[in-house]
């Protein structure tokens, strides 16, 4: 199994932003699951970025293939040797278009699954940003992002509701996605 707390920049990323709270989440046979396993299957870690306008929204996002009415907080790959803070900043650009300032390191969320009766294990790290008013524009146009959307803190527990609650094909990639969310949710209604 990958060692998920050896990602580079952790460290500084600590030290600048403050110890995150640390999750662990047994995910059982998803890696099975071909949806699921294709976001995993080239990377080890992945940034969730809760992106706070100046009013205290939180910027949400959905892509054209995802179904009617999905939304989620944005999220992106640590390519491989890649620092921390560095995949932060280059996953906003990315997927907003927009600048960002980190005010917290919020988390990390282990989880550990199988694919074909290997144990594997994966990561998110999530971070609190405030940025600016501006509209959202992506740069990467082969994430296919196409709406955006800003809810109150507090709904976010409702929006992580709607994640776990998805059908079909989509379901385990769903329950996956809303872990992030309810986390969120807890640590930003304890703030």
């Amino acid at each position: 199994m990958a060692d998920t707390t050896s990602v580079p920049g952790l460290a500084e990323a600590e030290r600048l932003y403050g110890r995150p709270a640390e999750r662990s989440y047994d995910l059982g046979a998803c890696g099975d699951l071909e949806r699921f396993w294709h976001m995993w299957s080239h990377r080890q870690g992945e940034v969730v970025l809760v992106l706070q306008r100046p009013d205290g929204r939180i910027l949400l996002q959905s892509k054209a293939f995802y179904p009617a009415g999905t939304f989620r907080l944005p999220s992106g790959s640590i390519q491989a040797g890649e620092p921390l803070l560095e995949a932060v900043q280059r996953e906003l650009r990315e997927e907003t278009g927009l600048t960002g300032r980190v005010l917290r390191f919020l988390g990390i969320l282990h989880y550990h699954f199988t694919r074909c009766a290997q144990e594997q294990e994966r990561a998110s790290y999530v971070f609190l940003l405030s940025i600016g008013p501006e509209p959202v524009r992506p740069e990467d146009e082969s994430e296919q992002i196409t709406l955006a959307r800003e809810v109150r803190p507090e709904e976010l527990h409702a929006i992580a509701q709607s994640l776990e609650h998805m059908g079909g094909e989509w379901a385990v990639w769903g329950r996956f996605r809303a872990l992030a969310h309810e986390f969120v949710a807890s640590v930003m209604r304890d703030a």
